[in-house]
């Protein structure tokens, strides 16, 4: 198989399918390592971006696996990419979430700004639409493919001491999601109760090309609102990889039983 810039088929796809085929025919046996980014731009004459892009593809399929500081290998017969497994009634690290599941997490922050206010997020966070908010958007990973996006919105100053912490955390190498942030006790406020909405929704082209999907692919969408004593503190977005996540919910059955 060979990959052609006239095909209309994306380049990283048809890299994946030169992937699988090598794997098939008997080219890279289970547990060989593959070659490089750099070399595989090179050998199929396309960019390394693409690759990179056709390799986190193979990974979710189960054709390769990613060792962190090793490099990536063909995936052992009957290997599957796993879904994450989240008990909704549990409030845990993103991190300790993922290494339950074998997986090294990390977070990029994607955007960290003031931004103008407008009447929905005035209302969640029972503002003035006047006031300014600020923004805090974060890319965690595990084992370096995207898996959620959390956008988060805050008060101005609220969300300037979470900002701080965010950078801190991430100049430390750390992963984190914002209720990660709040643990670290250098945030003034911090919550106490938490609401959520979960619904479906098709992945429109921004986030497909973030998680490496087709446009359409499916993503869980989660909205929190996080609050304490006085009031909300911050209002957050997050989109889950439908693939691979699972949320779980146990609800007691006795009073409905008994009635």
């Amino acid at each position: 198989m060979r990959v052609s810039r006239t095909a209309p088929e994306p380049l990283y796809h048809q890299v994946v399918g030169v992937i699988r085929q090598r794997i098939n025919d008997g080219e890279w046996s289970p547990g060989q390592r593959v070659p490089s980014e750099r070399a595989l731009s090179e050998i199929l004459g396309v960019s390394r971006i693409t690759v990179r892009h056709a390799v986190r593809l193979a990974c979710e399929e189960g054709l390769l696996e990613q060792r962190a500081g090793v490099g990536t290998f063909v995936a052992g017969p009957g290997r599957s990419a796993r879904a994450l497994r989240q008990d909704l009634a549990d409030i845990r690290t993103f991190s300790s979430t993922l290494a339950g599941h074998g997986q090294m997490a990390s977070t990029e922050i994607l955007r960290s700004q003031t931004r103008m206010n407008d009447l929905a997020m005035a209302a969640a966070l029972r503002m003035d639409p006047s006031e300014p908010l600020y923004n805090l958007c974060l890319l965690g990973r595990g084992d370096s493919t995207p898996v959620v996006l959390y956008d988060s919105y805050f008060a101005l100053s609220q969300g300037e001491e979470v900002a701080t912490a965010a950078r801190a955390l991430e100049e430390a190498g750390r992963a984190f999601s914002t209720l990660d942030l709040y643990r670290e006790g250098t945030v003034s406020r911090r919550p106490t109760a938490l609401s959520q909405t979960i619904q479906a929704q098709a992945a429109p082209e921004d986030l497909a090309e973030l998680f490496v999907l087709d446009p359409g692919a499916p993503l869980l969408a989660v909205e929190s609102v996080m609050s304490d004593g006085e009031g909300p503190l911050e209002f957050r977005r997050a989109y889950y990889r439908a693939d691979r996540y699972r949320f779980i919910v146990n609800r007691p059955l006795e009073r409905i039983i008994a009635t």
